[in-house]
């Protein structure tokens, strides 16, 4: 016995008599178990895929992400910008407050000394305003960061041991000490400044 094929057994699911063939399928259907069978598993099968939920489109993200990439990309630039700023700014004053150093004018002991403590105070306060302590900085500039910490405290011991000499060996030594304090402290900027310009290129 020959039995339908899908498509004869898809026209009698959908009640097709459109032709004499297909009408001929439904009376073997009626006479045949096998192809019965055969129209009931389809009819399952209909039956479960209307079932399954329908399928919305996912969520478009892209707006959100093009968003946060946008707002990425001009922190990243503002950051280069004031890096760069802070950077010329800081060069500018180590330029002039260097020069000035390197090439001092003819002045007494206690201007040389007045004159190395204002530099030293300038760094330290360039220096504050960057804050560094909240800037994240790798493991070879944090280290030479704690060495040339460690030599500014040493001349700072250096200075309070000067104190107790005659004035004018003391103010002649505390020149040198100040002026020795201020190339670490210039140091001390230098490094930052370039680990702020890494970090922001």
């Amino acid at each position: 016995m020959t039995h339908l094929t899908m498509e004869q057994l898809l026209a009698v699911r959908d009640d097709d008599r459109s032709e004499p063939e297909l009408a001929g399928a439904h009376s073997h259907v009626a006479s045949c178990e096998a192809c019965q069978g055969e129209l009931d598993r389809l009819h399952q099968r209909t039956a479960r895929l209307r079932a399954l939920p329908t399928m919305a489109p996912a969520r478009n993200h892209f707006p959100a992400v093009r968003t946060r990439w946008q707002w990425e990309r001009n922190q990243r630039r503002i950051r280069m910008v004031s890096g760069m700023f802070t950077a010329a700014a800081a060069a500018l004053l180590l330029s002039l407050v260097g020069r000035d150093l390197m090439n001092p004018p003819r002045l007494d002991a206690e201007q040389q000394l007045q004159t190395a403590i204002d530099a030293s105070q300038q760094l330290e306060a360039t220096l504050h305003a960057w804050d560094p302590a909240q800037r994240v900085v790798d493991g070879r500039t944090a280290r030479l960061v704690v060495v040339i910490e460690d030599r500014i405290a040493q001349v700072d011991g250096r200075l309070q041991d000067a104190a107790r000499l005659e004035h004018a060996e003391r103010v002649q030594r505390q020149v040198e000490l100040w002026r020795e304090r201020v190339g670490l402290m210039n140091a001390l900027v230098d490094v930052h400044v370039t680990q702020v310009s890494n970090v922001d290129l």
